[in-house]
């Protein structure tokens, strides 16, 4: 962040009050050394110290308000004799000092804003500057995070490509229990949940077909509520839609529909019960229609069939 500096009105305040005791100063040496003269015999006059100050340190304007006040002294307290000199003469003597003051302070205060404008256009460049190497900075160092935590996801995961071809050859063999078990498998790793159940319509009911261990405890089969919003919607129903939360309460998080190929027809359901929500981004959502799109001719295996879980007065868990 870019320092913060100081308040506007200090600026003008602080002109004023140095333009105040410089002038306050001069005006009593004046009278203490010259007698209120004006500084009239001294050259060069003391009054161009302040508005050559002004100038240099802050520019034009308080520049000519120095020459404007040194100029009012200077006219009220030169006390000149007139009779010596002729008219013309007595003029150029008064006018001159203020001319030169006004002349120097326009010249050199214009010669110190150019000066300043350009201190601060370079000073707001090098602020931009240091900002955008903080946000470089907290970029690189967000891709750095991302790229350990990669790392460490790579090297820790065990759903590697050996192990997924593995899984899915094993779809081919001839035991249930082994399809069962690389079923099972195949939809954690493509889900990335270890917590869920596959629902199979058969007739008016949708039945726990495929489930996962964690989910032993599910219910074994869907409210009729759940199922006829996923023939409505045709598609998923999950809880970041709040007309979609009611159905799923009590069930699960996501509920992505198994629909036949050929005939549209609703075939099964497949129900995550737990993730993190915020995991449930386009990118999820689009692996859970590829999922739907395998995972829906599994369905006519008769040899795979979930555990019952029995629950509790009646109910199934």
């Amino acid at each position: 962040m870019s320092p913060i500096g100081p308040p506007r009105w200090r600026r003008p305040i602080r002109i004023a009050l140095e333009l105040a005791i410089g002038f306050a100063l001069l005006a009593g040496a004046d009278r203490w050394l010259t007698g209120g003269s004006g500084f009239a015999g001294v050259q060069p006059n003391p009054y161009w110290i302040p508005v050559l100050v002004m100038a240099l340190a802050y520019g034009t304007g308080p520049g000519v308000i120095a020459a404007g006040i040194a100029a009012a002294l200077w006219l009220a307290h030169v006390h000149d004799g007139s009779g010596e000199r002729d008219y013309l003469d007595h003029l150029f003597h008064l006018s001159l000092p203020p001319l030169l003051w006004f002349v120097a302070a326009v010249a050199v205060g214009e010669v110190t804003t150019i000066r300043l404008a350009r201190h601060a256009r370079l000073d707001r460049r090098g602020r931009i500057a240091m900002r955008n190497v903080a946000r470089m900075t907290e970029a690189f160092d967000s891709l750095s995070r991302t790229n350990r935590r990669l790392q460490v996801r790579i090297a820790t995961d065990g759903a590697t490509i050996g192990h997924v071809v593995d899984v899915a050859a094993r779809l081919a063999a001839p035991d249930a229990a082994v399809r069962r078990t690389a079923m099972i498998a195949l939809v954690a790793i493509a889900a990335r949940t270890d917590d869920f159940t596959c629902y199979r319509i058969a007739g008016s009911e949708a039945r726990a077909w495929l489930r996962s261990d964690q989910a032993t405890a599910r219910r074994d089969a869907l409210p009729v509520a759940l199922i006829d919003r996923l023939v409505r919607r045709r598609g998923l129903v999950h809880v970041a839609r709040r007309a979609d939360r009611p159905a799923l309460e009590g069930i699960g998080v996501v509920a992505v529909p198994l629909a036949d190929a050929a005939t549209g027809a609703l075939a099964g359901c497949l129900v995550l019960h737990s993730m993190p929500f915020a995991a449930l981004d386009a990118g999820r959502v689009a692996d859970l229609g590829e999922i739907a799109g395998w995972l829906t001719p599994l369905l006519a295996d008769p040899g795979i069939a979930a555990p019952r879980a029995v629950g509790p007065a009646g109910m199934v868990a």
